[in-house]
């Protein structure tokens, strides 16, 4: 399953786009697990102490952000299309 990166999350992947190995449907937090399990630093970057999204982390399912879905718990089957995008900043 291919994961897009933006900005930050970039540099630590060392790539614009990730391939999971994903079989089968799972919830994104499933997918954030393994991403995690792939490469650690991204533990720090999406979640908190207490295991909550950080704030201002954007992750989209075919376009559609998952805070207006069920967060963590969204679903997702194979040939979808999910996009991490860090916060940004700017001045």
């Amino acid at each position: 399953m291919k994961i897009k990166l933006f900005a930050t999350y970039r540099d630590i992947a060392k790539s614009k786009e990730l391939d999971l190995p994903v079989q089968e449907a799972g919830t994104i937090r499933r997918l954030l697990n393994l991403l995690i399990e792939q490469i650690p630093e991204f533990q720090d970057e999406l979640f908190t102490e207490t295991e909550q999204l950080k704030p201002y982390i954007h992750i989209f399912v075919n376009g559609r952000n998952i805070i207006h879905l069920q967060g963590l718990e969204t679903t997702f089957s194979t040939n979808d299309e999910i996009a991490l995008i860090p916060p940004v900043g700017g001045g």
